[in-house]
C-alpha cells in the first residue's frame, strides 16, 4: 500500500499564479562545482594567501568569498568553542575558537593562539552595551529607540540592569551618534587583535519593529524618508496618501489617520506603508552591519570573518548571511521538556543550506532551567546533537541564564561532566572535518515564501530527522537575501525535492518548479510515508528504538569514507540518564551509501571514553547492514 501517493503527486496549485506572482531575481547561486573551478578559484586562493601573508586569518583557514555560497569555512566542524573565554579551561576542553565574547588585548590574544586557540572572535553587542553608551555621551537619551507612542524603551530581557542610575535603553542603530559609539567599540576590537568579529543583537533597531512597536525616532523619521524617495515615484507616494515627502514623518502620518498606539500594536502589519517601513528597517541594518566589518577590514588591514547572534529564524534574521563567516547564535532546546530536542535540527540543517558555520548555545531559559535542576546529562545530548549533525554546540563552562523572576544569572557547567566529551571530538577530528551530509532528498527554503508567512518547513525537518530520513536544505533567497539561486544543476544532486504545500514563489521559482514536477523530481510535503513509497527507507534501525542515525560522507581520491553518527534518545527524565540500547542493526540503502555496499570493507566503532571496536558489516539487498554491539549515548561507525 502507498498511502496519501495520489496527494504527494497532485499538481503544484501555486503553478496557475505564475503569471500575478512578482519576480524578484537575486544575483545567480555559484554551485560549489562552479565555485571550486577557474577563475574563482584562483582569486579565493590569492585571496587566502595575501591574509596568511598579513596575519588575518590562521594557517589553514580562508577568508570570505564575493558570492554568499562561495565563502569558506571559519569554523571546522571539529572545532571546541567558547562562549566565554578561560584560560585555564582551554587546554581541558581543547578549545580551538573563542567564539563570542573574547574582549582582550593583544598579549592574551597571541597566549591563546599559543594555547591552541587558532580564531578568537571578540563581541560587541548591539542591545547590551547601553553602559558603554551613557558614558560615550551626555546626550546617549537622543539615540533611545522611540515606540509609536514616542516613549523610549529599555531591552526587556535587562530589565535587572541599571548604569549610572539609567536603565538599558534600547538604542537606536540609525542613529549617528549611536553610530558613532559601536565604531569606537570596532577600533578597540580591531586594535585587540581579534582575528574575528561577533555581534550580539545584530539586527539593532529592525528587531523592535514587529513586537516593540519601533523606531519612530526622528533618525528613522529620516531614514524612512530617504527609502521612500529612493524606491518609488510620486504618483505612487499619492496613492498611499504621501503628498509632501520632504516633510513626511511617518508616524504622525498614521496619527492623523487615528491610529492610536494600541490600534497600531494589533493592527501594525495592515497598516499603510507597514511593509516598506520594515523592509527599510531590515535593509538599513543589513546596510550597516555589513558596512561595519567592511570598515573593520580596512582598520585591519585583512580579512575580519563577521559571525552573529540569530537564531536563523526567519527572514530577518537571515538577512545578514551573504556578510557572515559564520553564525554563533543562541538557539531554542527547550530544556524544560527533558527530551533529546530536534528543534536544533532545523537551523543546523538551513545553515547547511546557506554553507555556514553555527557555533550556538542554548536560550537564557533553557540554561537557567538546567542550572535550577542539574542536568548536565541533557545537555550532553545537546552537544552530541550539534557535532553529528556538523556543527558546534560551545562547551558550556559558563552560559548565561535568564528568567523573568531571576534576570540574569549564570550556569558554570562541571568541568568533569563535559570535557571528556570535547576531547573525544578533538581527539577524533578526522571524524568531523570534511564530512557532509549524505543526503538523496532534498527541502526547499524559499526566502520570497517565508517573508509572506508562507513556505514553513519546520515541522518538515523535525519530521525527517525523527524518521532516520537523511535530507539537505536548499535554499532560494531573495532581494533580502541574495546570492542563493536555486537552479537545475542544484537539484540535479537529489533524487527528490520536497516543497512545503502552501509555497508562494515568484515566477521564476514556480516554472523551475513546474518543471521538476513534470519529471517526478518534486513533490507537496503531505508525510513520510509518501516520502518512502517514493525513495523505500534510506535508513532503517532493526532491534531497538529511539536513535537518531546521521549519516555523512567524506569523498576523497581513495573513494568514499562515512560517518554513522548514532545518538541515542532514550532519555530518562527521573534521573539525567540515558537509557542504553541494546544491540541492533542499522541498515543504510544505495542513495546514502554513494558506492557499491560491496566496496566497504571495514566499520570501526567509535565513542566517547571506550577504545575503538571493529564492528561487523553485512551486504544485503537493500544496501549494507550494520551490527551494532549497543548504545550507551552517542557512537560513530566509520565505514571504509
Amino acid at each position: 500500500m502507498l498511502p496519501r501517493t495520489s496527494c504527494l503527486d497532485r499538481p503544484l496549485s501555486w503553478v496557475r499564479k505564475i503569471a500575478s506572482l512578482p519576480c524578484v531575481r537575486p544575483s545567480r547561486l555559484v554551485s560549489p562545482s562552479v565555485a571550486a573551478s577557474g577563475g574563482k578559484r584562483v582569486a579565493v586562493a590569492v585571496r587566502a594567501v595575501i591574509a596568511l601573508a598579513i596575519g588575518g586569518v590562521a594557517a589553514g583557514e580562508t577568508v570570505l568569498g564575493d558570492d554568499a555560497a562561495e565563502t569558506p569555512r571559519v569554523i571546522r566542524r571539529s572545532d571546541v568553542v567558547f562562549m566565554y573565554d578561560n584560560p585555564a579551561l582551554y587546554e581541558a576542553y581543547g578549545c580551538t575558537v573563542m567564539g563570542w565574547a573574547g574582549r582582550a588585548d593583544r598579549e592574551h590574544i597571541a597566549g591563546a593562539h599559543q594555547k591552541g586557540v587558532r580564531v578568537f572572535a571578540s563581541s560587541v553587542g548591539f542591545r547590551t552595551e547601553f553602559a558603554g553608551m551613557i558614558d560615550f555621551s551626555p546626550r546617549f537619551a537622543e539615540a533611545r529607540c522611540l515606540n509609536f507612542a514616542g516613549e523610549p524603551f529599555i531591552v526587556p530581557w535587562l530589565w535587572d540592569h541599571k548604569h549610572k542610575g539609567e536603565p538599558a535603553w534600547w538604542f537606536c542603530t540609525n542613529s549617528p551618534l549611536y553610530r558613532s559609539y559601536l565604531r569606537q567599540r570596532l577600533e578597540r576590537v580591531v586594535a585587540s587583535g581579534a582575528d574575528a568579529l561577533h555581534i550580539d543583537d545584530y539586527t539593532g533597531t529592525a528587531g523592535a519593529v514587529t513586537w516593540l512597536d519601533a523606531c519612530f525616532c526622528p533618525d528613522c523619521m529620516k531614514g524612512f524618508r530617504e527609502y521612500l524617495r529612493s524606491r518609488y515615484d510620486a504618483a505612487q507616494l499619492r496613492e498611499w496618501g504621501v503628498a509632501d515627502l520632504y516633510a513626511f514623518d511617518y508616524g504622525a502620518f498614521l496619527r492623523q489617520q487615528g491610529i492610536t498606539p494600541d490600534r497600531y500594536h494589533k493592527e501594525r502589519t495592515k497598516l499603510p506603508l507597514a511593509e516598506a517601513f520594515l523592509d527599510f528597517h531590515v535593509r538599513s541594518v543589513t546596510d550597516f552591519v555589513a558596512e561595519f566589518r567592511r570598515e573593520g577590514e580596512r582598520l585591519k588591514g585583512g580579512p575580519l570573518p563577521l559571525a552573529v547572534n540569530s537564531n536563523l529564524n526567519g527572514p530577518m534574521n537571515l538577512a545578514i548571511t551573504p556578510h557572515l563567516g559564520y553564525f554563533c547564535c543562541e538557539l531554542d532546546h527547550r530544556a524544560a521538556s527533558r527530551e533529546v530536542p530536534l528543534q536544533p535540527v532545523y537551523a543546523y540543517k538551513l545553515a547547511d543550506g546557506l554553507h555556514r558555520s553555527v557555533t550556538s548555545t542554548a536560550s537564557g531559559g533553557d540554561w537557567a532551567y538546567i542550572n535550577e535542576h542539574r542536568l548536565p546529562g541533557l545537555v550532553r545530548t545537546w552537544a552530541a546533537l550539534s557535532y553529528a549533525f556538523g556543527h558546534n554546540l560551545m562547551a558550556p563552562h559558563r552560559m548565561w541564564c535568564y528568567t523573568q523572576q531571576k534576570g540574569t544569572h549564570w550556569y558554570s557547567g562541571p568541568t568533569e561532566e563535559y570535557v571528556w566529551l570535547y576531547r573525544f571530538v578533538r581527539e577524533h577530528a578526522d571524524l568531523f572535518d570534511a564530512f557532509e551530509a549524505a543526503a538523496p532528498l532534498a527541502v526547499l527554503y524559499d526566502n520570497h515564501s517565508q517573508r509572506q508567512g508562507k513556505g514553513s518547513i519546520q515541522d518538515i525537518v523535525r519530521t525527517l530527522a525523527d524518521a532516520n530520513v537523511p535530507f539537505a536544505v536548499v535554499v532560494q533567497g531573495d532581494d533580502w537575501l541574495p546570492g542563493y539561486r536555486i537552479t537545475g544543476e542544484t537539484l540535479a544532486r537529489y533524487r527528490l525535492l520536497v516543497v512545503p504545500a502552501d509555497l508562494q514563489p515568484d515566477s521564476e521559482l514556480a516554472a523551475l518548479l513546474q518543471a521538476e514536477t513534470e519529471q517526478g523530481r518534486a513533490v507537496v510535503w503531505s508525510d513520510v510515508a509518501a516520502i518512502q513509497a517514493r525513495l523505500g527507507e534510506p535508513v532503517r534501525v532493526q532491534g531497538t528504538d529511539r536513535v537518531l542515525v546521521v549519516p555523512r560522507v567524506r569523498t576523497g581520491q581513495g573513494g568514499s569514507t562515512l560517518a554513522v553518527h548514532l545518538l541515542n534518545r532514550a532519555y530518562r527524565k527521573e534521573d539525567d540518564r540515558m537509557d542504553p540500547r541494546p544491540p541492533f542493526q542499522v541498515l543504510l540503502s544505495p542513495d546514502v551509501l554513494g558506492r557499491p555496499a560491496e566496496t566497504f570493507r571495514k566499520a570501526t566503532l567509535y565513542a566517547p571514553r571506550v577504545e575503538p571496536v571493529e564492528v561487523r558489516l553485512q551486504g544485503v539487498e537493500k544496501g549494507l547492514q550494520i551490527e551494532v554491539p549497543g548504545l550507551d549515548f552517542w557512537s560513530i561507525v566509520e565505514l571504509q
